[in-house]
């Protein structure tokens, strides 16, 4: 995908204040499988839409566990993303050995988006092509990140990124995305909802990013909550779950 002269090197900037690299980096984001976060006040929710790369090969893994109430969704490079989650472990358990304490969710996401920043300003390396979202409870409660190619870094009360494979050649890349981005806006989070209700209210936005309906195993589910850790749902709850999506429609 070439530009001009000044996409060559990640420390050109073009006469516009432009970073073209890390604009590629942005939109390897946009060409990865959606994800979705949302959170009440006492649990967040992470969803990511599987995709693989053949009808005969398995899907790619997009939910991490980092410590036991803490986890991430990666869209964009996984391989990326799976350098991230080493470094997220290595700096929770340092943290750990040090202060004794678990340590703040956005301590973590603050180094994803350090570390992401960095590449954006040293030549010989290239920008991280990985978006997160970093969700997880602490003492001050529950919080979703996104962090950015760009070392850019948000706290949301839910949000959605990436893009639905099937739509990857007929739609501008992050339309799909947009669509469950729409949807969370149109639609307010109870903060007194149960945790099924915010699975199902994350499940229905993941939904408007694909064109086929969802199915246990199109998706992944993984929740935290301030005495809930870190978990995977299994596909017996995640198909119950997607069901009453369908009957409520």
């Amino acid at each position: 995908m070439f530009r001009n002269q000044y996409d060559q090197d990640i420390l050109t900037w073009s006469p516009h204040g432009r970073l073209h690299q890390v604009e590629y980096a942005m939109e390897a984001v946009k060409q990865g499988g959606a994800s979705v976060g949302c959170k009440n006040k006492d649990h967040a929710v992470l969803v990511t839409l599987n995709r693989s790369a053949s009808e005969l090969s398995s899907s790619q893994r997009k939910l991490f566990k980092v410590d036991d109430f803490v986890g991430i969704a990666v869209s964009g490079l996984t391989a990326d993303g799976t350098a991230l989650v080493k470094m997220l472990r290595s700096e929770n358990i340092s943290h750990k050995f040090t202060f004794g304490s678990h340590v703040d969710i956005s301590r973590l996401a603050l180094k994803v988006a350090d570390n992401s920043q960095v590449s954006t300003q040293r030549a010989g390396a290239r920008p991280s092509g990985v978006g997160t979202l970093i969700a997880g409870c602490d003492e001050s409660g529950c919080h979703i990140f996104q962090t950015c190619p760009s070392g850019s870094i948000y706290e949301h009360e839910a949000i959605a990124i990436g893009l639905c494979l099937h739509l990857m050649l007929t739609i501008a890349p992050g339309a799909r995305s947009q669509a469950s981005k729409t949807f969370l806006e149109n639609n307010q989070i109870v903060q007194a909802s149960s945790l099924n209700e915010l699975i199902v209210f994350a499940l229905r936005a993941l939904s408007e990013a694909s064109v086929e309906p969802i199915s246990e195993l199109t998706c992944s589910v993984a929740l935290v909550g301030i005495n809930t850790p870190f978990k995977l749902l299994d596909t017996h709850s995640l198909s119950r779950l997607i069901a009453q999506i369908y009957q409520e429609v």
